[in-house]
């Protein structure tokens, strides 16, 4: 069969399959990524939507009632695992009533799931049955994994679930009457208060409904980061707020460890070209507006291949993060040591008076490095070629500069190493590098 009727028969079939839909008599839908993609004409019905298309691509949450909308925000693939879920649906006159929901997944490797709702709001009249589903939603507000809230317009919590109670360190029923403002840092709490009496005499709507990410205080007293929702409604007169919580500690710790291998050599733990380069032309937009001099050392081990030869790439490993060590000792907080090649390392200095300071950093890396280095009980030896030059003497972008300092390095490795050359010295003498 070929690709064409392969796919014209699995639609066939997709569409057979949404027509045996239609003879169900309760509410069928189907979401994709939370936004609806199919509703059959029953359920059209249902929500008094004038046309079956007029579901299409809204939100499902748009046809729930608000203070119900925190077990969809749970997650469906928590829903799809509950055999009926209880909730209030809103047809599109605004009417309210009762349903019951069923939620599978259609299959375990997409985010589609099939939802079949039944309007019970005639059997929802005895006492039992509210027990049953209020028992029900305690259910699922203990099982979800993000932390859920509620708070009065006094900015008290009145009711919190267990996965809450755990994030910020209470015990059972701890955080029950306290401010929420006890959940934000330190400096943060005088502010809660203003903005809270701001939103309730009507500013700040987009306070609302929306997620964004803070610092929260534990009871201890450790912050961390979260990720928070806050919609309001209203039970009976008074206006309520709930919030949705999420520990985002493991993502944020994630997405740094990221940035960090993106900007850091791996094996010192020095910035990279990437991060070299970023800082360097920041660098240079400084002095260009406040005047003043950099200084660029170029820097290239003497005599660090018989190490690895000799000891092996361990020892080689050993050796460079001890001359990383050694370089930092040799320059100030406020400079930059980066490691660009195997045994190549450049240093930044800025806010220099005379050429003659970067010759004094300069004598002392060569000093430094040419002290022993231990290796697995043993000692070796080896050196530094230094190139230095100068902004904006040697040139007017970081390419020019890190250039000129490159072939100034070249001028020491081939004149007897273990030294250092400004570019102008090497200028003067050009038929003494050999670049190659």
């Amino acid at each position: 069969m070929s690709v064409t009727k392969s796919l014209m028969a699995r639609k066939a079939t997709t569409e057979t399959r949404l027509e045996l839909l239609e003879f169900v008599s309760s509410l069928v839908c189907l979401i994709d990524k939370g936004g609806v993609t199919f509703v059959n004409r029953a359920g059209s019905k249902i929500l008094e939507l004038e046309a079956v298309e007029d579901a299409v691509g809204l939100p499902f949450e748009t046809f729930v009632v608000e203070d119900y909308r925190f077990l969809v925000e749970a997650g469906w693939e928590l829903l799809a695992l509950e055999e009926f879920v209880p909730l209030k649906l809103k047809r599109s006159s605004g009417a309210v009533f009762d349903a019951e929901m069923r939620v599978r997944q259609v299959s375990p490797d997409t985010e589609t799931f099939l939802l079949e709702i039944r309007d019970i709001s005639k059997y929802v009249k005895s006492a039992e049955a509210l027990r049953e589903r209020e028992e029900r939603l305690h259910g699922i507000l203990h099982s979800v994994a993000e932390g859920i809230i509620t708070v009065n317009e006094a900015g008290m919590i009145e009711s919190a679930n267990p996965a809450v109670e755990r994030m910020f360190a209470f015990a059972n029923g701890q955080m029950l009457g306290r401010s929420i403002g006890e959940l934000m840092p330190d400096d943060r709490r005088g502010l809660h208060p203003h903005l809270f009496s701001a939103y309730l005499s009507g500013q700040h709507p987009e306070l609302m409904g929306r997620t964004v990410e803070g610092m929260g205080q534990r009871n201890d007293g450790r912050l961390f980061p979260i990720e928070i929702s806050v919609s309001e409604f209203r039970h009976s007169r008074k206006r309520l707020f709930t919030a949705v919580l999420r520990d985002i500690s493991e993502r944020k710790e994630n997405e740094d460890r990221i940035r960090r291998l993106a900007h850091h050599d791996h094996l010192t733990g020095l910035p990279n070209r990437n991060l070299l380069n970023d800082r360097m032309n920041h660098a240079l937009a400084r002095i260009k507006r406040h005047g003043g001099r950099m200084a660029v050392l170029y820097i290239d081990l003497d005599r660090f291949k018989p190490v690895n030869d000799a000891y092996g790439h361990e020892a080689g490993d050993c050796v460079l993060k001890e001359v990383a060590s050694r370089l930092m000792a040799c320059v100030r907080s406020s400079d930059t040591v980066a490691r660009v090649g195997g045994d190549e390392f450049v240093v930044v200095t800025e806010e220099m008076q005379r050429p003659a300071e970067a010759a004094l950093v300069a004598r002392k890396i060569v000093d430094s490095l040419s002290r022993p280095f231990p290796v697995f009980g043993a000692e070796c030896t080896i050196g530094a070629s230094i190139g230095i030059a100068l902004f904006p003497d040697d040139g007017y972008t970081v390419e020019d500069v890190s250039k000129a300092a490159d072939v100034a390095m070249y001028r020491v490795k081939h004149s007897g190493r273990n030294g250092y050359c400004f570019f102008a010295m090497a200028a003067d003498h050009p038929e003494d590098i050999d670049e190659e």
